[in-house]
């Protein structure tokens, strides 16, 4: 049924009957051919017909027979191919669809569509979510700020009518290029882990280049600063709140904990670096603050070995080490990777939720 459905629609003449009729046929087929024509009409600029958005909305729409994969293929389309109007239509369709509302423009193959892929017109929560994940790692995947803000006013520009919540979720999601690192920085993160575990200077290099992953409300951040020439620790980290971190990384290869359930020599000599660098920086506060903008004591963060790797007796010294120090913890590589995918998926999913509670 398939095959014909595709020579009858390439030999009829472009309308949006003939597209309806032929989308609905991959809808119900929902193998990878069918998929792979309707992301070809998604992604299609048709001759840069004025109205274009016309035949590529429903197409975009079709996609959501896929699920999730379908939404695979809208980001697909985005970062293959950076085609203004087609990333625009992305953005508006998928803030729709995280808002759990309609895309914005309809026209009739549109909401014939939209029928065949919902539930009398409700999206499933998981297609809501993976919408939501996805504007959001696009808007993270954009290099140039300024073209974040292109393409985010273009998409409100077309929602200014609307009175769901779809503006919002294009907000949220621009919101979170400074809140949020994208699954790209995180899977490179663990790949990392695995196949440099013994190379300190590819995690220095990585940490530069993503911070947020040193401290999520980290705002600005100073790589081997030179302590008047003196001293030299991996990072000095200023927070969103005022705050100042210091950080001290050595190896994910490296022992965390010894069979014995104390503090390895590599932990005990960055703990020793980085209580140095503190005090230093603290008896020479003056000349700190010309440097470092309202310095004040810091805290600081010990990055060593793999929290993964620890059996159930040395989890616990790690956590009776850090419950004995003030302002001061050892953590793994791995602890740096799970937390910054859980505030990713916190921002990207919902936004704060007010939960009131009383226990009796």
């Amino acid at each position: 049924m398939l095959e014909e459905a595709i020579k009858k629609f390439y030999s009829s003449s472009m309308n949006l009957s003939v597209l309806h009729e032929f989308l609905s046929v991959c809808i119900q087929d929902r193998g990878l051919t069918a998929r792979d024509h309707v992301r070809n009409l998604f992604s299609n600029n048709y001759g840069g017909h004025t109205f274009k958005w016309e035949f590529k909305q429903p197409a975009g729409l079709a996609l959501l027979a896929w699920g999730d994969a379908g939404i695979a293929e809208m980001k697909r389309v985005f970062l293959e191919d950076d085609n203004f109007s087609n990333r625009r239509l992305v953005f508006e369709i998928l803030s729709a669809l995280a808002a759990g509302e309609s895309p914005i423009q309809f026209n009739s193959a549109s909401s014939e569509v939209w029928a065949q892929v919902t539930d009398c017109g409700r999206l499933p929560p998981a297609i809501q979510v993976s919408a939501r994940r996805t504007l959001v790692d696009l808007v993270l995947s954009i290099e140039a700020t300024d073209d974040v803000a292109g393409l985010i006013g273009g998409a409100l520009q077309q929602q200014q009518f609307r009175k769901d919540g779809a503006a919002v979720e294009l907000i949220r999601a621009a919101s979170s290029r400074w809140l949020a690192i994208g699954d790209s920085v995180l899977n490179d993160f663990q790949k990392l882990i695995v196949a440099n575990a013994d190379d300190e200077p590819s995690f220095q290099n990585f940490f530069e280049a993503n911070p947020q992953l040193l401290d999520p409300m980290a705002i600005e951040v100073w790589p081997q600063p030179n302590l008047f020439g003196s001293k030299k620790p991996d990072f000095v980290v200023k927070r969103s709140d005022g705050s100042y971190l210091i950080v001290e990384i050595e190896c994910p290869g490296k022992s965390l904990i010894t069979k014995a359930g104390h503090p390895s020599a590599a932990v005990t000599h960055a703990e020793h670096q980085a209580i140095d660098y503190r005090n230093y920086m603290l008896k020479h506060v003056g000349n700190a603050k010309t440097v470092f903008p309202g310095f004040s004591d810091p805290d600081c963060l010990v990055v060593v070995g793999l929290e993964s790797t620890l059996s159930d007796d040395n989890k616990i010294a790690l956590a009776s080490l850090n419950g004995n120090r003030h302002r001061f913890r050892v953590v793994g590589f791995d602890w740096l990777l799970e937390r910054a995918q859980r505030v990713s998926q916190n921002v990207t999913e919902h936004g704060v939720i007010v939960s009131v509670q009383r226990m009796t």
